[in-house]
Protein backbone atom coordinates (compact mmCIF):
# COMPACT_ATOMS: atom_id res chain seq x y z
CA UNK A 1 0.00 0.00 0.00
CA UNK A 2 2.73 2.75 1.17
CA UNK A 3 4.92 1.70 -2.25
CA UNK A 4 1.87 2.36 -4.27
CA UNK A 5 0.67 5.40 -2.90
CA UNK A 6 4.58 6.89 -3.65
CA UNK A 7 4.10 5.90 -6.97
CA UNK A 8 0.89 7.91 -7.30
CA UNK A 9 2.28 10.94 -5.30
CA UNK A 10 5.43 10.57 -7.78
CA UNK A 11 2.90 11.11 -10.69
CA UNK A 12 0.99 13.68 -9.31
CA UNK A 13 4.66 15.54 -8.70
CA UNK A 14 5.59 15.30 -12.35
CA UNK A 15 2.65 16.56 -13.71
CA UNK A 16 1.34 19.54 -11.56
CA UNK A 17 -1.30 22.05 -12.52
CA UNK A 18 -2.07 25.48 -12.27
CA UNK A 19 -5.19 26.13 -9.91
CA UNK A 20 -8.57 26.03 -12.04
CA UNK A 21 -6.67 23.61 -14.76
CA UNK A 22 -6.51 20.58 -13.16
CA UNK A 23 -8.35 19.02 -15.41
CA UNK A 24 -5.73 15.95 -16.21
CA UNK A 25 -4.96 15.06 -12.62
CA UNK A 26 -8.98 15.15 -12.15
CA UNK A 27 -8.86 12.75 -14.64
CA UNK A 28 -6.35 10.91 -13.28
CA UNK A 29 -8.23 10.42 -10.20
CA UNK A 30 -11.49 9.84 -11.54
CA UNK A 31 -9.99 6.80 -12.96
CA UNK A 32 -7.95 5.43 -9.70
CA UNK A 33 -11.21 5.94 -8.16
CA UNK A 34 -13.98 4.09 -10.59
CA UNK A 35 -11.53 1.23 -10.11
CA UNK A 36 -12.54 1.08 -6.61
CA UNK A 37 -16.29 1.03 -7.40
CA UNK A 38 -17.53 3.92 -4.97
CA UNK A 39 -21.34 4.36 -5.08
CA UNK A 40 -21.07 7.90 -6.46
CA UNK A 41 -18.74 9.33 -8.34
CA UNK A 42 -18.85 12.74 -9.77
CA UNK A 43 -16.91 15.83 -10.92
CA UNK A 44 -17.18 19.44 -9.91
CA UNK A 45 -17.49 22.51 -12.13
CA UNK A 46 -15.76 21.89 -15.52
CA UNK A 47 -14.24 18.73 -15.13
CA UNK A 48 -12.73 20.23 -11.89
CA UNK A 49 -12.17 18.15 -8.84
CA UNK A 50 -13.98 14.80 -7.79
CA UNK A 51 -15.67 13.70 -5.20
CA UNK A 52 -16.69 9.48 -4.34
CA UNK A 53 -19.11 8.81 -2.20
CA UNK A 54 -19.14 5.16 -0.36
CA UNK A 55 -22.80 4.80 1.13
CA UNK A 56 -23.40 2.19 3.29
CA UNK A 57 -27.55 2.41 2.86
CA UNK A 58 -28.28 2.72 6.51
CA UNK A 59 -28.64 5.97 8.55
CA UNK A 60 -25.62 7.06 10.28
CA UNK A 61 -23.13 10.02 9.96
CA UNK A 62 -22.21 11.55 6.52
CA UNK A 63 -18.22 12.03 7.41
CA UNK A 64 -16.06 14.17 4.63
CA UNK A 65 -12.46 13.27 3.97
CA UNK A 66 -10.76 16.20 1.73
CA UNK A 67 -7.34 16.57 -0.40
CA UNK A 68 -6.10 19.37 -2.86
CA UNK A 69 -5.03 19.04 -6.30
CA UNK A 70 -3.52 22.09 -7.57
CA UNK A 71 -0.26 23.24 -7.87
CA UNK A 72 1.97 26.87 -7.45
CA UNK A 73 3.22 28.69 -10.44
CA UNK A 74 6.97 27.90 -9.59
CA UNK A 75 9.67 26.78 -11.35
CA UNK A 76 11.24 23.81 -10.13
CA UNK A 77 15.06 23.27 -10.41
CA UNK A 78 15.25 19.81 -8.75
CA UNK A 79 17.05 16.66 -10.43
CA UNK A 80 14.51 14.11 -8.60
CA UNK A 81 13.42 11.74 -11.58
CA UNK A 82 9.97 12.76 -10.82
CA UNK A 83 10.83 16.40 -11.43
CA UNK A 84 7.86 18.53 -12.41
CA UNK A 85 7.58 18.01 -16.00
CA UNK A 86 5.62 21.32 -16.64
CA UNK A 87 7.31 24.45 -17.27
CA UNK A 88 6.78 26.81 -14.75
CA UNK A 89 4.61 24.85 -12.43
CA UNK A 90 5.17 22.26 -9.39
CA UNK A 91 4.09 20.99 -6.40
CA UNK A 92 5.52 23.28 -3.59
CA UNK A 93 2.66 23.06 -1.01
CA UNK A 94 2.89 19.36 -0.65
CA UNK A 95 -0.82 18.74 -2.93
CA UNK A 96 0.57 15.71 -4.61
CA UNK A 97 0.96 13.93 -1.63
CA UNK A 98 -2.39 14.69 0.49
CA UNK A 99 -4.15 13.87 -3.10
CA UNK A 100 -1.92 10.57 -3.14
CA UNK A 101 -2.80 10.11 0.99
CA UNK A 102 -6.54 10.29 0.10
CA UNK A 103 -6.28 8.19 -2.71
CA UNK A 104 -4.50 5.04 -0.13
CA UNK A 105 -7.33 5.81 1.88
CA UNK A 106 -10.03 5.17 -0.54
CA UNK A 107 -8.53 1.64 -1.51
CA UNK A 108 -8.83 1.13 2.12
CA UNK A 109 -12.74 2.37 2.41
CA UNK A 110 -13.47 0.75 -0.61
CA UNK A 111 -11.89 -2.74 1.29
CA UNK A 112 -13.88 -1.95 4.40
CA UNK A 113 -17.13 -0.04 3.56
CA UNK A 114 -18.66 1.83 6.58
CA UNK A 115 -21.65 -0.11 7.96
CA UNK A 116 -23.36 3.13 8.40
CA UNK A 117 -23.89 6.53 7.19
CA UNK A 118 -21.68 7.56 4.61
CA UNK A 119 -18.54 8.65 3.46
CA UNK A 120 -17.46 11.24 1.14
CA UNK A 121 -13.82 11.81 -0.68
CA UNK A 122 -13.54 15.03 -1.74
CA UNK A 123 -10.18 15.84 -4.21
CA UNK A 124 -11.21 19.72 -4.03
CA UNK A 125 -9.28 21.68 -7.08
CA UNK A 126 -7.74 25.58 -6.67
CA UNK A 127 -6.94 25.35 -2.89
CA UNK A 128 -4.30 27.98 -3.88
CA UNK A 129 -6.61 30.74 -5.11
CA UNK A 130 -9.52 30.05 -3.17
CA UNK A 131 -12.22 29.55 -5.45
CA UNK A 132 -12.17 25.83 -5.54
CA UNK A 133 -13.85 25.50 -1.75
CA UNK A 134 -16.17 28.38 -3.07
CA UNK A 135 -16.92 26.50 -6.04
CA UNK A 136 -17.71 22.93 -4.44
CA UNK A 137 -19.80 24.62 -1.80
CA UNK A 138 -21.78 26.59 -4.47
CA UNK A 139 -22.01 22.95 -7.06
CA UNK A 140 -26.09 21.36 -6.35
CA UNK A 141 -24.57 17.88 -6.52
CA UNK A 142 -22.04 18.14 -3.96
CA UNK A 143 -25.07 20.44 -1.46
CA UNK A 144 -27.26 16.90 -2.15
CA UNK A 145 -24.72 15.02 0.04
CA UNK A 146 -24.95 17.70 3.38
CA UNK A 147 -21.75 15.95 5.53
CA UNK A 148 -22.06 16.57 9.16
CA UNK A 149 -18.20 15.92 9.56
CA UNK A 150 -15.45 16.99 7.71
CA UNK A 151 -11.35 16.41 7.73
CA UNK A 152 -8.77 17.56 6.22
CA UNK A 153 -4.61 16.69 6.53
CA UNK A 154 -1.65 18.97 5.52
CA UNK A 155 1.36 17.99 5.85
CA UNK A 156 4.15 19.37 8.57
CA UNK A 157 7.96 19.19 7.25
CA UNK A 158 10.13 18.81 10.74
CA UNK A 159 7.67 16.39 12.71
CA UNK A 160 8.87 12.40 12.70
CA UNK A 161 8.11 10.47 9.77
CA UNK A 162 4.37 8.65 9.98
CA UNK A 163 3.17 10.82 12.86
CA UNK A 164 -0.29 12.95 13.02
CA UNK A 165 0.25 16.20 14.84
CA UNK A 166 -3.51 17.56 15.89
CA UNK A 167 -4.46 20.63 18.59
CA UNK A 168 -7.47 22.09 20.16
CA UNK A 169 -9.15 25.30 18.09
CA UNK A 170 -7.95 26.76 15.14
CA UNK A 171 -5.29 24.80 12.95
CA UNK A 172 -4.76 25.51 9.48
CA UNK A 173 -6.67 29.53 9.00
CA UNK A 174 -7.19 31.02 6.03
CA UNK A 175 -5.85 33.85 4.66
CA UNK A 176 -5.89 36.12 1.95
CA UNK A 177 -3.86 38.88 0.48
CA UNK A 178 -3.89 42.78 -0.44
CA UNK A 179 -2.24 44.94 -2.63
CA UNK A 180 -1.24 48.75 -1.18
CA UNK A 181 0.02 51.15 -3.44
CA UNK A 182 1.56 54.29 -2.02
CA UNK A 183 2.98 57.36 -4.27
CA UNK A 184 4.74 60.07 -3.09
CA UNK A 185 6.16 63.66 -4.28
CA UNK A 186 9.52 64.15 -5.54
CA UNK A 187 11.63 67.09 -4.51
CA UNK A 188 14.86 68.76 -4.23
CA UNK A 189 17.05 67.98 -1.79
CA UNK A 190 17.35 71.62 -0.26
CA UNK A 191 13.17 71.37 -0.46
CA UNK A 192 12.35 68.63 1.69
CA UNK A 193 9.49 70.50 2.41
CA UNK A 194 7.89 70.22 -1.15
CA UNK A 195 8.30 66.39 -1.33
CA UNK A 196 5.72 63.83 0.45
CA UNK A 197 7.70 60.62 0.91
CA UNK A 198 5.40 57.09 1.33
CA UNK A 199 8.43 56.24 3.84
CA UNK A 200 6.50 56.91 7.22
CA UNK A 201 3.92 55.14 5.86
CA UNK A 202 5.51 52.08 4.80
CA UNK A 203 7.12 51.74 8.36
Amino acid sequence: MIEDIKKLRHQLHQFPELSGAETETTLYISTLLAELNPDLLQKGTDGKGVWAVFDSGKPGPVVLFRADIDALPINETSDLPYASANQGVSHKCGHDGHTAILAGFASEVAANRPEKGKLILLFQPAEETGRGAKEILENPDFNLLQPDYCFAIHNLPGFPASSAVVRAGTFAAASCGMIIKLKGRTSHASEPEKGQSPASVMA
